[in-house]
């Protein structure tokens, strides 16, 4: 079962982020091939979001290699997923910088990042 947190006063589109909760779910493996994603309407139903948002994310997320549409049938993760290590590195680039954008812009050093980084690996 999919499970998806949309964050409504986050910046990011609702649609983008459902599109990158089904990434994380097909890399993390909790997603395989074969694998039906929920009706539109039950999902926008779920999340309260306008039935044509969710629309757009599978049809985005088709686009991508993803996703097949199989009409009457639903929408399903692809068995041949594109290169799951090639997305694992674009999506952890994203992240890192987004991280960076943030945390620059509170005025921190690349010398504070390093250390916040080593700090934090420290202890895990």
């Amino acid at each position: 079962m999919l499970i998806l947190n949309i964050d409504p006063v986050s910046p990011v589109p609702a649609y983008q982020q459902i599109i990158q909760a089904v990434k994380i779910e097909i890399l993390s493996g909790r997603l395989k091939g074969g694998d039906r994603l929920p009706p539109i309407r039950e999902l926008a139903k779920i999340l309260k979001l306008n039935p044509n948002t969710v629309a757009k994310a599978y049809y985005t997320l088709e686009e991508g290699g993803f996703v097949e549409s199989r009409p009457g049938s639903g929408n399903w993760v692809k068995t041949r997923a594109p290169d799951l290590d090639s997305l694992r590195l674009s999506m952890l680039e994203g992240e890192t910088k987004a991280y960076l954008e943030k945390a620059f812009s509170l005025g921190a050093s690349l010398q504070d990042v390093r250390h916040s980084l080593e700090r934090i690996t420290r202890h895990e």
